[in-house]
Protein backbone atom coordinates (compact mmCIF):
# COMPACT_ATOMS: atom_id res chain seq x y z
CA UNK A 1 0.00 0.00 0.00
CA UNK A 2 1.48 3.42 -0.96
CA UNK A 3 0.89 5.54 1.95
CA UNK A 4 1.05 9.94 2.05
CA UNK A 5 3.53 11.42 4.49
CA UNK A 6 2.91 15.21 4.67
CA UNK A 7 4.02 17.74 7.06
CA UNK A 8 7.65 16.20 7.44
CA UNK A 9 10.30 18.50 9.05
CA UNK A 10 12.55 19.63 6.80
CA UNK A 11 14.94 18.09 7.89
CA UNK A 12 13.72 14.22 7.64
CA UNK A 13 15.05 12.33 5.22
CA UNK A 14 14.06 8.17 4.17
CA UNK A 15 15.54 6.46 6.49
CA UNK A 16 13.63 8.33 9.08
CA UNK A 17 10.29 7.70 7.03
CA UNK A 18 11.74 4.12 6.67
CA UNK A 19 12.83 3.89 10.61
CA UNK A 20 9.28 5.52 12.03
CA UNK A 21 7.17 3.04 9.81
CA UNK A 22 9.18 -0.09 10.49
CA UNK A 23 7.71 -0.28 13.50
CA UNK A 24 4.54 -1.02 11.69
CA UNK A 25 5.47 -3.17 9.35
CA UNK A 26 7.83 -4.17 7.08
CA UNK A 27 9.00 -0.97 4.66
CA UNK A 28 9.32 -1.88 0.57
CA UNK A 29 10.32 1.91 -0.08
CA UNK A 30 10.42 5.59 1.29
CA UNK A 31 10.75 8.62 -0.89
CA UNK A 32 10.76 12.37 0.14
CA UNK A 33 9.89 14.65 -2.58
CA UNK A 34 13.09 17.45 -3.15
CA UNK A 35 12.68 20.87 -4.90
CA UNK A 36 15.10 20.76 -7.98
CA UNK A 37 16.00 24.37 -7.07
CA UNK A 38 16.78 24.46 -3.76
CA UNK A 39 17.47 20.57 -3.02
CA UNK A 40 15.61 20.95 0.02
CA UNK A 41 13.09 18.50 0.97
CA UNK A 42 9.08 19.66 0.35
CA UNK A 43 7.82 18.39 3.32
CA UNK A 44 5.95 15.25 1.73
CA UNK A 45 6.60 11.97 0.81
CA UNK A 46 5.52 8.34 -0.13
CA UNK A 47 5.91 5.12 2.14
CA UNK A 48 5.28 2.23 0.29
CA UNK A 49 4.57 -1.13 2.49
CA UNK A 50 4.09 -4.40 1.41
CA UNK A 51 1.23 -5.88 4.07
CA UNK A 52 -2.12 -3.19 3.74
CA UNK A 53 -3.40 -4.18 7.32
CA UNK A 54 -0.19 -3.18 8.88
CA UNK A 55 0.03 0.04 6.47
CA UNK A 56 -3.45 0.84 7.32
CA UNK A 57 -2.45 0.29 11.07
CA UNK A 58 0.70 2.45 10.56
CA UNK A 59 -1.53 5.42 8.80
CA UNK A 60 -4.10 5.03 11.92
CA UNK A 61 -1.51 5.62 14.62
CA UNK A 62 0.88 8.15 12.81
CA UNK A 63 -1.47 10.23 11.51
CA UNK A 64 -1.08 13.46 14.02
CA UNK A 65 1.44 12.33 15.00
CA UNK A 66 4.58 14.74 16.54
CA UNK A 67 8.07 13.85 14.85
CA UNK A 68 10.76 15.83 14.99
CA UNK A 69 8.53 18.89 16.08
CA UNK A 70 6.50 18.93 13.66
CA UNK A 71 2.43 16.74 13.27
CA UNK A 72 2.62 14.35 10.04
CA UNK A 73 -0.28 14.07 8.36
CA UNK A 74 -0.73 10.30 7.42
CA UNK A 75 -3.24 8.77 4.95
CA UNK A 76 -3.11 6.18 1.62
CA UNK A 77 -1.99 7.70 -1.29
CA UNK A 78 -4.59 9.27 -3.99
CA UNK A 79 -4.43 7.37 -7.68
CA UNK A 80 -5.69 8.59 -10.49
CA UNK A 81 -8.27 6.68 -12.46
CA UNK A 82 -5.72 4.96 -14.61
CA UNK A 83 -4.32 3.39 -10.92
CA UNK A 84 -1.23 5.09 -10.87
CA UNK A 85 0.07 7.53 -8.76
CA UNK A 86 -0.54 11.14 -10.13
CA UNK A 87 2.38 13.49 -11.37
CA UNK A 88 3.72 16.46 -9.59
CA UNK A 89 2.98 19.57 -11.42
CA UNK A 90 6.57 21.00 -12.50
CA UNK A 91 6.18 24.58 -11.38
CA UNK A 92 9.07 25.63 -13.36
CA UNK A 93 7.34 25.13 -16.49
CA UNK A 94 5.28 28.23 -17.38
CA UNK A 95 1.33 27.53 -19.25
CA UNK A 96 0.49 27.88 -22.50
CA UNK A 97 -1.39 31.77 -22.55
CA UNK A 98 -4.16 32.29 -24.81
CA UNK A 99 -3.37 34.51 -27.92
CA UNK A 100 -6.58 36.12 -27.92
CA UNK A 101 -5.74 37.95 -24.52
CA UNK A 102 -2.42 39.18 -26.09
CA UNK A 103 -3.74 40.74 -28.84
CA UNK A 104 -2.96 44.72 -27.99
CA UNK A 105 -4.97 47.01 -30.28
CA UNK A 106 -4.37 50.54 -31.05
CA UNK A 107 -7.66 51.41 -32.75
CA UNK A 108 -11.04 51.37 -32.32
CA UNK A 109 -11.70 47.94 -33.10
CA UNK A 110 -14.79 45.29 -31.72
Amino acid sequence: MDIFVGSIPFKFKEEDLIAIFSEYGEVKAATIVIDKATRQNKGFGFVEMTNNNQALKAIKSLNGSEQGGRAIVVSEAQKNKAGEKTQQRDWHTPKKKDTKKDIISWGKGK
